[in-house]
Parts: C-alpha cells; structure tokens; sequence
C-alpha cells in the first residue's frame, strides 16, 4: 500500500506541477491579459497576487489544523479550487475582453492561490507520510521531472507553430493547467493521511502561533533572501527588446527543459542535504544575474538561455527548502513550520516589491544587481541553518 500510495502521490504532483508550469504568473498569464487588451497594471499584479496569496493564509490554516488530524480533505477542497480557478480563466479569455476579461482573470487567479496555499501546506504532511526522510527529496525531483518533460514537449512545437497558432496558445495552456490540476485530484484523492494533533499540544497551549524555535526564524530569514530567485526572473523578459509574445514559446520551453533536467539532481542533492542545494543553486541564480548584466543586449536565443539557466536555479532552491522543511520537523511541527514560514516569506515578497517597484526609477544602474546582492547575502547565511538531517524530525 505504502509502494502504491508513492507512485500516486509522484504521479500527482508530476500533473500539479505541470499545471503550475502551464498557467505561469511570469509567462503564460502576462501573454493572457496582454492578448486581451486588459490595462498594463494588472499585469503587475500577476506573481504578487499568485505567490503571496498562497503563501499568506498558510499561517492561519496550520493553526486551524492543530485540531483536525485529518489532512487529505483540506487538501482536496484546494485542489478543487484551484481547478476551477483554471477554468474560469480559459472561460472568461474566450468570452470577455479589455478590463472586464482582466478582472476576472485576477479574481480566478487569487482563488487559484487560496487553493493552492490549502494545498501547498497539507501535501507536505501527505509527503512526509508516503516517503521516509531521505527519500522525499528525489520524489519531489521525480515528479518534477517529468512535468517538466511534459511541458516541454508542449512547448517545443509552440516555438515552430507560433504564427499559425495565434492566440490559440494561450487557450490551449490554460485548458490543459486546467485538465491537469483535475488529474492530479482523480490521483492523488485515494491517498489519506492523519497527523497527531497531540504530539507537542502541552507546549504550545500557552504560545501564540508565531513563537517557534530558532530553527524556523533562521530558516525563515535564509528563505527570504532567496525569494530573488523568483522575484528577478520578470526582468530578464523586460531588459529584453524582444517582445513578450516571441519570448512566451521560449522561455516556457527554457524553463521546463530546465526542469526536466535537473530536478532529480536537486532531489539527490538534497537528500544529502538540503542546505548544500541551496549554496549551489543561489550561485547558479547569480551567475545567471551576471550573465544578464554583463552582456549587453543578449540575441533572442541567448536570452532564453540566460533564463534556463535562472529557471534551473529557481529549481534547486525550490526542491533545497522544501527537503529542508520537511526533513527538520516533523508531524505537526512541520505543518506549523511550513504554514508561518509560506506566510512570512508572502509578506516579504510583497515587502521586496514594493521596495524595488519604488527604487527603480530612482536607481542609475538596474536592481538585478541589488537582487544578486541579497542571493550572495543568503548563500553566506545557509551556515546559520542547522542540518536537518541530524536533526529528531522523524
């Protein structure tokens, strides 16, 4: 049964990240609203309300799950969400435009995040259920793997058939994110999974939710700085002077290429440990800044390139924290670390783009410097985390 749940639950995350990757808030829904006509604000808001809207409640639902042991029905009414999200996305693209199209769109899109951030928090318990420490690492690398393998031979053609196909891209993205977070709930929904509540309750009787241990405000603090993975990835598309659209095929093919090449690397990495694959990937983050600022005016290709070799980054950082969320806790340790961790880290991504949405006509020289300034900063802090696997997590 163990063996069967394992294959199910790297089956559905291989579909869940596939969908992640297919209605991108940094490709595929900026070529959406733009498309559609809808104002150039709204497209700012795409990846603060994606990322922070499932990442700001996770506080909030690990305190409520202190009382329920069951994990697997917050999970699938996050997941249903966020299929109907998607939906409505491709619903509201075919029938409305301009503001009207735009609107709805953003709403689904916050939906889509509540959803997932349900999902994001409750999967971990599932993970840490299905696969014993050591093990969790590569099965997040399996999955992401082959989603990426997916994706990109989605994207492939997309980058020969772009003239002909037209608009009919996008659609098509968005209904297959849309196919694909419902595989992912007919797959994973067989699998149940129950925390004990009461490991830890007498401690936490007389805390609030936001006193932890050390452990998590250094990890915390780590995971902030590395946040710029993210956070540059919009601006190797608007230092270029190539327009979105002819970037869109590319940078979804660069980005599931590097997915499905170096996830299962990250996943090993990380099962040795979790803080190397974050030393490693936040230099390769930087290179990837430097290559970016040093270069002047990079050709179509070698921008694709620089922004494979970002995406590939972003990956290990992905798989480094999350292996090290799930292998220093456990139980319902580990949900509350996961669930004020997703909710600190959502205030500083907003924090972070405030803060560079106001410096950056006032700078003379591009804030990718400042963001490659903060990935050195995390690099050097990674010596402060503990290592998780020495650590009682279980």
């Amino acid at each position: 049964m163990a063996l069967s749940n394992k294959y199910k639950l790297v089956a559905g995350l291989a579909c869940n990240k596939l969908a992640d990757l297919l209605v991108s808030p940094k490709t595929t829904l900026p070529a959406l609203l733009i498309t559609l006509g809808a104002p150039a604000w709204m497209v700012g808001w795409l990846v603060p309300i994606r990322e922070s809207g499932a990442l700001l409640p996770q506080a909030g639902i690990g305190v409520i799950l202190r009382k329920h042991a069951p994990r697997h029905p917050v999970w699938r009414i996050g997941m249903l969400i966020q299929v109907v999200a998607a939906t409505t996305m491709l619903a509201s693209a075919l029938v409305l435009s301009g503001a009207h199209a735009g609107w709805v769109i953003l709403g689904a899109l916050a939906a889509l995040s509540l959803g997932r951030s349900a999902c994001s928090l409750t999967v971990k318990d599932m993970e840490g259920d299905v696969a014993a420490k050591g093990e969790r690492g590569k099965l997040v690398g399996i999955a992401s793997t082959a989603s990426g393998v997916v994706t990109l031979l989605v994207a492939v053609p997309l980058v020969y058939f772009e003239q002909q196909l037209g608009n009919n891209i996008i659609y098509g993205l968005l209904g297959a994110a849309a196919l694909s977070f419902l595989i992912t709930f007919i797959v994973i929904f067989p699998i149940k999974t129950y925390v004990d509540v009461q490991k830890g309750e007498t401690k936490r009787d007389k805390t609030r939710f936001w006193q932890f241990d050390n452990v998590v405000y250094r990890f915390v603090l780590v995971r902030g700085l590395f946040v710029h993975s993210a956070l540059v990835a919009p601006y190797f598309m608007l230092e270029s002077d190539y327009g979105a659209e002819r970037l869109l095929p590319l940078y979804l093919a660069a980005q599931a290429a590097a997915t499905m090449l170096s996830s299962f690397f990250w996943g090993a990495v990380s099962d040795k440990s979790a803080r190397l694959t974050l030393q490693l990937a936040g230099a390769l983050a930087i290179l990837a800044c430097a290559g970016l600022l040093i270069l002047n005016d990079p050709s179509l290709w070698l921008s694709a390139m620089l922004f494979f070799v970002l995406s590939v980054a972003h990956s290990g950082v992905r798989t480094g924290r999350k292996t090290y969320s799930l292998d220093v806790k456990s139980g319902q340790d580990r949900t509350e670390l996961v669930g004020f961790s997703n909710t600190a880290i959502g205030l500083i991504l907003l924090g972070f783009g405030g803060f560079y949405a106001a410096i950056k006509p006032l700078l003379p020289f591009s804030v990718v410097y400042l963001m490659a300034g903060f990935l050195v900063l995390g690099i050097a802090l990674t010596l402060i985390l503990p290592a998780e696997k020495s650590t009682e997590a279980g």
